[in-house]
């Protein structure tokens, strides 16, 4: 896995988590270790205000992040930390040499309000918070998965192989728009029920304008495409502008138009019953499974 503020944005940032704690419905947040669901916004409530208790290393992931347990109002939960922020001219990596190099973690931060935006219940929520001093990414540890790395490695095979491929599908539109460039199988995570929770997105939000590997793209769930039909970039300034900058969302805009041309060709091509689906995580609620 994978900055200094004015005082203006901190306090900005402290008026907005207060109006978010009083807006927030009453939550028996102590039952929900008997099995009560939180909606995305109490995760995040529960993220940005809950103690924090000792930090420990994850031992997967370059850019060193940590666990730690958090309290809050009787409830205790687990989250990632990311703080990495890295730039460089030029990079090494797996893939090659990359120009304009970002590793930064508010790059996690921009994916789960984009993945909102698209009603995409497949990123779990993260949030901007101070650690140590320093910003960081918290995320919604997701409990009891499986790596998709360790899937592959172990070669156990999915139950439902159908609703297998429809996440999938789901998850390589997901690299393609973001322009990923570290899409690896430990960043998957599989539950007891074989639902996919994609994290870390430290690497992602490239200036490219053109698709990464459109031959990846193979079906596309119809309320999904639907959703990047109407991406609107006032709403994506809007949303992401905190931790992306123009340049980037303008890139992200061309890629979700790219994608949509694309697979506009293939239903002409080959027929809407081959290319589009129904994919019942588009239309769950935000957070639902977690």
């Amino acid at each position: 896995m994978k900055t200094r503020i004015s005082v203006q944005l901190l306090n900005a940032s402290v008026r907005a988590v207060t109006v978010l704690a009083l807006a927030c419905p009453v939550v028996n947040w102590a039952a929900t270790g008997t099995g009560q669901n939180l909606t995305c916004a109490e995760m995040e409530e529960f993220l940005r205000l809950g103690k924090m208790g000792a930090q420990h290393n994850i031992p997967k992931g370059v850019t060193l992040p940590k666990r730690a347990t958090l309290e809050y109002r009787g409830m205790t939960h687990d989250a990632a930390i990311q703080n990495v922020d890295i730039s460089k001219n030029s990079f090494q990596t797996i893939h090659g040499t990359e120009l304009n190099f970002r590793d930064y973690w508010g790059y996690n931060v921009a994916g789960y309000e984009l993945a909102k935006i698209l009603e995409l219940n497949l990123v779990p929520p993260y949030v901007e918070r101070k650690v140590g001093g320093e910003l960081a990414s918290l995320s919604w540890w997701v409990n009891d998965t499986m790596m998709e790395s360790d899937r592959v490695s172990r070669k156990i095979d999915p139950p439902n192989l159908d609703a297998w491929n429809k996440q999938m599908y789901a998850v390589r539109v997901w690299h393609e728009l973001i322009y990923d460039t570290d899409p690896n199988l430990t960043n998957i995570l599989i539950t007891k029920d074989w639902q996919l929770w994609m994290i870390d997105f430290t690497r992602a939000f490239r200036l490219r304008k053109d698709l990464r590997e459109p031959k990846n793209l193979v079906q596309c769930d119809r309320r999904l495409l639907a959703k990047l039909r109407t991406l609107d970039k006032g709403v994506l300034n809007e949303k992401l502008s905190r931790w992306l900058k123009k340049s980037e969302i303008d890139a992200l805009a061309a890629r979700a138009g790219r994608i949509v041309e694309f697979f506009d060709k293939e239903v002409a091509s080959k027929g809407e019953g081959v290319v589009l689906y129904d994919f019942p995580r588009t239309q769950e609620a935000c957070g639902a499974g977690l």
